[in-house]
């Protein structure tokens, strides 16, 4: 069985995060390692507090997965401060792990920042030349490049600059007005992977769902294009089986298997 190694931070309300990264890997078929980066006291309505785990216990932690059971792939999600950022980067190239997906969580969907400012420059110089695939959406891709980043067009300039900081790139369009449409750039063609807006209020959790869903894929022998296809496909099925808990945005389900309803 392959293994996928989350690095991320945990959402105690159970949408977004290690959660949904350990469901996504678990519903393909994987098994999943996960290092916790940090603690969130969250809820559907809000990420009211978070606790950093200290970056040494955050090493300590991948030491103890990758020398036991070598994963596959790796994601990076939420590391939060710059102390971390350096935690995970030293030991992704200690190890030479690959592939490695980066999700740059950046804020939360609430508003609430994720990664300290000071660490973005950290995260852009240090962690990204060391990714396979990076995968911002809109407003992490425009906190990249410090352009703004709204229609398919400003996308794919976006990806050509956050190429140039070393990874290939996924932008995923699921805040486009009119669409829903991921871009991918792999240093050579940029390729789009269309779909229609999903009448939803249950999306919290898209942007873990994608990430962990792309590294399962690549781990699974997909190459980069198949597995964006793939990991795009799976969203929009989580969305389509996303279900409401508690007052504020409903979650995902990765798990949920039923057919896509009009998916190009």
């Amino acid at each position: 069985m392959k293994c996928i190694l989350s690095i991320a931070g945990s959402d105690s309300g159970g949408g977004a995060g290690i959660q949904a990264d350990i469901k996504t890997i678990t519903s393909l078929g994987a098994h999943a390692l996960t290092v916790i980066t940090a603690l969130t006291a969250q809820n559907s309505i809000g990420v009211l507090a978070i606790h950093p785990v200290p970056p040494g216990f955050i090493a300590r932690q991948i030491k103890a997965v990758v020398e036991d059971m070598p994963p596959d792939a790796v994601k990076v999600g939420m590391v939060f401060n710059a102390a971390a950022v350096k935690a995970v980067t030293r030991m992704i190239a200690l190890y030479r792990l690959s592939p490695v997906v980066v999700d740059p969580v950046l804020r939360a969907s609430t508003g609430r920042l994720l990664l300290e400012p000071d660490a973005v420059r950290v995260l852009r110089e240090r962690l990204l030349p060391l990714a396979t695939v990076v995968t911002p959406n809109l407003h992490e891709a425009e906190l990249l490049t410090g352009k703004r980043v709204r229609t398919l067009k400003e996308m794919e300039r976006a990806a050509l600059e956050i190429f140039r900081m070393g990874p290939r790139v996924v932008i995923k369009g699921g805040h486009l007005k009119r669409e829903c449409s991921d871009l991918l750039f792999d240093g050579k063609e940029v390729t789009v992977f269309p779909g229609k807006k999903i009448a939803s209020t249950c999306t919290h959790g898209t942007g873990c769902v994608f990430s962990s869903a792309l590294a399962t894929f690549l781990a699974l022998g997909e190459n980069l294009k198949e597995a964006t296809q793939s990991a795009h496909d799976v969203v929009r099925r989580a969305i389509r089986g996303g279900y409401c808990v508690g007052r504020g945005t409903g979650a995902v389900a990765p798990y949920s298997t039923g057919r896509i309803e009009g998916l190009e």
